[in-house]
């Protein structure tokens, strides 16, 4: 393996990515260090997401690319989010008796403190099994197959939704605007996953109907 600094924050965000699934799992509501564990999986997320871009970064300014990097980290990428949201829809983020966020109609939160319900984990692992499967198949036949702008958008909301969602869990619990907040980027993140998965099928329309451009 090709040991240089981009390939070790990558190895970096897998530790951080570890260190956050386990804090989400100690996580209970009512808790007394509950704040604090959410807090600090919040700047881990945070911190893993400056190693995602700063990696891709210096390996393509200094020409450090490697087999390593271009297969490991895409697959951190989508362990991290697809983790956490998973995580967010778990049973330690069942929304309490006593919350605001029960003003909303069930159907927007699905009872869920995060706002993240199961048949969104759904939608957002389906999306990703679907692109990483027609990606492979095209590479197989020669055919590159590289990331779209509709997917780094992609990245970037649902990244925005799951710190949203982690820090109104942690700090602003009471105030309707927050629950909104968390909401909205939560809903968002579905749409643009969806979005951007009909962007990369359109992309590999061609190959899947087996016609030349």
């Amino acid at each position: 393996m090709n040991w240089k600094l981009p390939n070790q924050l990558t190895v970096g965000r897998m530790v951080l990515s570890i260190g956050f699934f386990v804090l989400l799992g100690m996580y209970e509501q009512g808790s007394e260090c509950g704040r604090w564990l959410l807090n600090i999986a919040f700047v881990l997320y945070i911190v893993a997401g400056i190693t995602d871009v700063l990696d891709g970064y210096l390996a393509r300014r200094w020409k450090l690319t490697s087999a390593f990097g271009r297969i490991l980290d895409p697959v951190m990428d989508k362990i991290l989010v697809v983790g956490a949201f998973i995580m967010l829809a778990g049973p330690n983020f069942t929304m309490a008796p006593d919350a605001v966020d029960h003003r909303l109609p069930a159907w927007i939160t699905g009872g869920m403190a995060s706002a993240v319900q199961a048949w969104m984990v759904v939608v957002i692992l389906g999306r990703e099994f679907l692109v990483s499967g027609v990606r492979g198949y095209s590479e197989s036949q020669g055919m590159k197959f590289p990331a779209t702008p509709a997917g780094k958008i992609k990245m970037f909301v649902q990244s925005f939704a799951i710190c949203t969602a982690l820090y109104q869990q942690a700090n602003v619990t009471v105030p309707m605007w927050a629950v909104y907040m968390k909401v909205i980027c939560v809903w968002l993140a579905v749409i643009v996953t969806l979005v951007s998965g009909l962007a990369y099928m359109n992309k590999a329309r061609v190959l899947l109907l087996g016609r030349d451009e």
